[in-house]
């Protein structure tokens, strides 16, 4: 008499899988796994040519819980890209009221010039500009509690600039601005702008671009004080 097959055994076991173990997260590391598997999914799609269901498959976890945390697409499209601004908030002060500002020389010009490189930094990265542009297409950017407008992270870097100058603050506003658009523009269409002039970009093209702006934002400063 054959022994019986134990229901452990190779009949049983084959393509048997162990269930996985629940993993219980804290709310902060749920929407933490969900935001890092957003920025997956954006990394190769347009925002507008996905939703939360793929967001929630690419986390691994029911489109429910997703709604749960963030309740709208476009809300979580938000958070993802406040994240993305917080982190650069967070490189910015560390180093604009790090070393750079203790040291007893350091001027406007020093602190907007770090401003600009962080910036240049961060424009760089296709997620971040891709979530910028669907949140001023789809007017985001304009509602009253748009993430931007709650934190007032410029006026962090103003009220820094000011310690530094006797310029006015309506001035540092403006080379603030200044220097976010330009240098936005410039690191993510630089290609095509030269393009349009009948060149192509070099690769010193953005240290050059640079020293450009600080001299022309510079020269400014210098003629305001006047």
């Amino acid at each position: 008499m054959g022994a019986r097959p134990s229901k452990h055994g190779a009949a049983g076991s084959k393509g048997a899988k162990t269930p996985e173990k629940r993993v219980r997260r804290s709310p902060e590391d749920a929407r933490a796994v969900i935001l890092d598997a957003g920025d997956r999914v954006f990394a190769l799609h347009l925002p507008d040519a996905v939703g939360l269901k793929d967001i929630a498959r690419e986390a691994g976890v029911s489109h429910a819980l997703v709604t749960h945390y963030f309740g709208t697409y476009a809300a979580f499209v938000e958070s993802a890209l406040e994240r993305r601004f917080e982190r650069l908030r967070t490189s910015l002060v560390e180093q604009l009221f790090g070393a750079v500002v203790l040291e007893a020389n350091a001027t406007a010009s020093d602190l907007l010039g770090v401003y600009r490189a962080a910036i240049a930094h961060h424009a760089a990265d296709p997620v971040t500009v891709r979530l910028a542009t669907w949140a001023m297409m789809t007017g985001a950017n304009a509602k009253d509690d748009f993430f931007a407008q709650r934190v007032q992270g410029l006026r962090l870097l103003a009220d820094a600039l000011e310690k530094r100058t006797d310029v006015s603050r309506e001035d540092l506003e403006f080379c603030l601005i200044a220097s976010f658009a330009l240098t936005v523009v410039w690191t993510v269409g630089g290609d095509t702008l030269a393009g349009a002039l009948g060149k192509k970009k070099p690769r010193t093209a953005d240290a050059s671009f640079e020293m450009r702006v600080a001299a022309m934002i510079d020269a400014y400063l210098d003629r305001v004080r006047r």
